[in-house]
This record gives C-alpha cells, structure tokens and sequence, in this order.
C-alpha cells in the first residue's frame, strides 16, 4: 500500500539570513525550495543535490509529488519500504551536504488510515502531526553539533562532507527570472532594476541611501489550509495563493511608474520578503496588501476560494511589516524588524471588536541606527488622570472611515501626509517644532498650542480636523478620547513626520512646491 511523506525546514528564516551577503541570502533561500520542492531545472545542473534529483535517480517511477510549494512537499510512494529507504536516503545527503539545515520528514502508511471522503486530508493532517512531534523532540533536546555523518571542523562542529560550491548564477536565474519576464512583457523592465547587490541602492546625491524591507504574510491561512479536503485541491488552492501573491506584487510595481531597484528574496505562496527604495517602500507595500484583495475578489480565484474562507469574507487580507533602513544595515536584523512589525500588525486585528474579524494592516519601523524596534508598551505612557498615544500605526489599509474602534486608516495617513506636503504655510521648522513638543507632555502641548497661533499651525490644525474627523476647528494636533474613566490623547503627527521623507507623494507635492 501507499506511503505518503511529508518534507519540511525549519528555523527558514536563520538559514536564509545567516550571512551578511545578499547574494548567499537568496542562494540559501534557493537551496531550501530546491531541497523541499518539485523543481524542473535546466540541464548541466545535476551534480546540485535537489529534491527532484534524487527522487529521479534513486527511485524513479515508484513516487509521486501530490503536493509542492511554499517550502515543503507531500511525496506518494508506492509502499513504506519505498517511503523509509527515501527517509534514510535522502536525509543523510542533506545532512552531509548542508549539516546546518534542519530538515524534518514524516511518513503516513495510508493503511493506518480509515477509509473516509476526507482520507486524504485525514493523511495530511498526520502527517503535520507527527512532523510537529519530531520538531518538539529536537527543541527538548540541546543543540546538536554533529550527526555522526558530517566532517568535523577545528571547533567541533560539522562542515559539508560533499563539498557543493554555491551556484549563485542558478540561484539568481530561479528566483528572479519569473520576475523579469513578467517585466519584459508588461514593459515595465526599463522601470524596475532587478538586484542582488545592495550597494545599488546607495545614492551618491543626496546621500538618503535607505532600503525597505517589506515582509507581508497572509491572514487565517492555515484555517483556510485546514479546510482543504484532497490533494488534488490543495493544489489548486497553492497555485492560486502563489499567483495572487506574485501577481500582486507586479501590479503594485507597475502602479508605481517610477524608476526603482528591487530584490525579491522569499517569493512562497503567501510569505514575500522583499527589498524596494525606501522612497517607495511604505506606498508598495500597501498597494501590494490592496492588490492581494483586489485580486482575490475576481470571479475566477473567488470561485476556488470561496469554498475555503469562512463565508463573511469576499476577499483574502494580509498585513505587511517595512523595516526602513540604510543599505549597510545588518540584513539580518532588518529582516527580524520587518517581520516583528508584520506580527505586531497582525495582533492589531483583534481590536476590531469581531472575534471573526479580519483586516488588513501595516506597520513601519524607520531605523536611523543601531537601535531596536520600537516596541507596543512604547506608545503609551500612562499619568493619574489620562494616557499618552505616540503612535496611530499600525494603520489598517482596508478601512474607508477615518477612525474606526481606535483604528486609524492607511488611506487617510497618506491623505494627510499629501495635504500637509502641499501646503505652503507650513513650513519645516513649525514641524519640527511639534516633534520637538510632543514628548514634553499634554500640559506643555496645550501651553504650546494654545500660545503658538501661528499661520503653520492654524493650517495643520484645519487639515487634520477635515481628514480625521471632519471638524476643522479646535486643537486636532492631538485628538482626545475618553477610556475607561481616563482620557487618551493621540498624537497624530508622529508617525506623519517620521514618514514624510519616504513618502512619494509628498516627495513629488514637495520638489512642485519648492519650485514655486
């Protein structure tokens, strides 16, 4: 009887990003898809160790790939012998090629399941089981050095025992090829400059040589995995999460009609990790997270949907986190900010008062040193009688009102940050001054406002007023809420000011301003 095998990584993200080079990071990224996917490569590539390779080789018509993508596959083989010689095979060339990848694989005997119309989900879900099981046996344990199988290096830990020289040419090929030719066929390549050395993104003029780093990562996709019945559906479902997400991304670049760099480094169903100008990272990013729902909406990815989302939603949603930062900042720390402000936008959804509530939201990081993420207890600060609000992010993009259950909306930041860029009355220093202000406390604040009636502020008072909360009079600076027998004082500038420098918009409003 049949045998199914599941392959997985874990710990992805410390083995993409585990050195500073860029080019090693896709490689490493390259390494993991072609050691846990079905991938077709050119000729002249066999002496790489992939997952299909071997498979070819060493077992040839007795398998069967019944699912592959986003980092991990499900394997038919034809009986358990079969299945347990690939087990034992396999692993040991991966372990002696690559020690430091922590490859995990299960395998199902489908006579130990019960005959049902849901076997095969049945079959899938234990085989997440028991690959759960084998990950939280190997945390129990300390770390391993040394499998027995590997070379040993001077410090005792285990080096390759095949040496396999990274293909950085193949691996670049695979992971932006698909890009490009999308570009090409759109026209839009002359516009986009794929990359994979960061030193590109320096800027000899003005000396702002920031990149963004986008990650963006699905809402409820494993609720929505879970209801998969078979294989041959979720295979369908893959395929189409893959070209949402890609498709996305394309059309978000070509929204943008400006020349950039850009660097795709994670492209896997509904996990992207990307690399954009920083000028342009924030607006992306989000128009990347818009076209996921416009895309997801269509009747011909809506009718294979459908079927999986919980029947309230029309479309799917997604949060991003940015890490802005200069281009020689350690990659791998800004990879950990962008994923940590991704996480912290996705806590954000539970405020929308629904415990089936789904949104999608963004939060951004500008990190001008070698500092840490601003963290959730950094926005708040508590006194006797009222509490302070820093911050309005993470901002939710799929909001049409201003504020809605403490939340603010994406789309009436940017309306904001494109008014106040636009009017000539308010000038830099009036903003730098309410910068300054605002940590000195509410009592300083009003002293502030009140006393300082000056054109700039007068203006940024009305703009606010009409974006926010449609009432153009009075101190909208700082917009005041009662909670919980205390008052709640948002500063609403904050996150304005911080971005305005990478915001396009207001690049553009600006540079037509001066030259008035």
């Amino acid at each position: 009887m049949a045998t199914y095998a599941l392959i997985d990584v874990s710990h992805k993200q410390e083995y993409i990003y585990r050195n500073n080079k860029l080019k090693n990071n896709l490689y490493n990224s390259f390494t993991i898809k072609s050691l846990t996917e079905e991938l077709k490569l050119d000729s002249g590539t066999e002496k790489i160790l992939t997952l299909s390779g071997h498979l070819e080789v060493e077992h040839k018509e007795q398998f069967s790939f019944v699912y592959s993508g986003g980092g991990n596959s499900i394997i038919r083989f034809e009986s358990l012998q079969r299945a347990q010689k690939f087990v034992k095979g396999y692993s040991r060339e991966v372990i002696k090629a690559f020690p430091t990848l922590e490859m995990y694989i299960s395998f199902v005997d489908e006579t130990k399941i019960v005959e049902s119309n849901s076997k095969e989900r049945e079959i899938r879900e234990l085989l997440y089981k028991k690959i759960d099981e084998l990950k939280d046996k190997r945390r129990a344990r300390f770390k391993r050095w040394t499998y027995g199988v590997e070379k040993i290096d001077e410090t005792g830990q285990a080096k390759p025992s095949i040496k396999i020289d990274p293909d950085f040419e193949l691996s670049r090929k695979y992971l932006q090829q698909r890009f490009k030719d999308v570009f090409i066929e759109k026209g839009i390549e002359s516009l986009i400059t794929i990359t994979d050395d960061l030193n590109d993104y320096k800027k000899e003029n003005d000396g702002k040589s920031y990149i963004g780093v986008i990650v963006i990562d699905g809402n409820k996709m494993g609720e929505m995995f879970k209801r998969v019945n078979n294989f041959e559906e979720l295979k369908q479902f893959s395929d189409t999460i893959d070209s949402i997400y890609f498709d996305a991304v394309i059309e978000a670049l070509e929204a943008k009609g400006r020349s950039t760099y850009f660097t795709p480094i994670v492209s896997a169903g509904d996990d992207l990790c990307l690399i954009i100008e920083a000028d342009y990272a924030i607006e992306v990013a989000a128009e990347i997270v818009k076209q996921i729902e416009k895309l997801s909406s269509n009747n011909q990815h809506k009718q294979i949907l459908n079927k999986y989302m919980n029947g309230k939603e029309s479309s799917l949603k997604a949060c991003t986190g940015v890490a802005i930062v200069k281009y020689s900042y350690p990659f791998f720390e800004a990879v950990k900010i962008a994923e940590g402000l991704c996480h912290h936008a996705k806590e954000t959804i539970y405020k929308i008062g629904s415990e089936e509530a789904n949104g999608s939201f963004i939060d951004w990081e500008i990190v001008n040193g070698q500092v840490p993420v601003i963290g959730e207890y950094e926005n708040y600060v508590k006194h006797r009688n009222y509490n302070e609000r820093f911050h309005i992010k993470p901002l939710r993009i799929d909001q049409t009102t201003p504020i809605e259950n403490g939340l603010y909306s994406y789309g009436s930041f940017i309306d904001l940050a494109e008014k106040i860029g636009h009017e000539k009355d308010i000038s830099n220093t009036v903003l730098k001054e309410i910068k300054k202000m605002t940590y000195s406390g509410w009592e300083h604040n009003k002293l502030f406002f009140e006393m300082k009636q000056t054109e700039g502020i007068l203006k940024i008072n009305e703009i606010i007023g009409k974006v926010l909360k449609d009432d153009p009079t009075g101190n909208s600076i700082v917009l005041q809420e009662a909670n919980d027998q205390s008052i709640v004082y948002t500063y609403v500038l904050n996150d304005v000011l911080d971005a305005l420098p990478f915001i396009n918009k207001y690049r553009e409003v600006k540079a037509n301003v001066d030259k008035r």
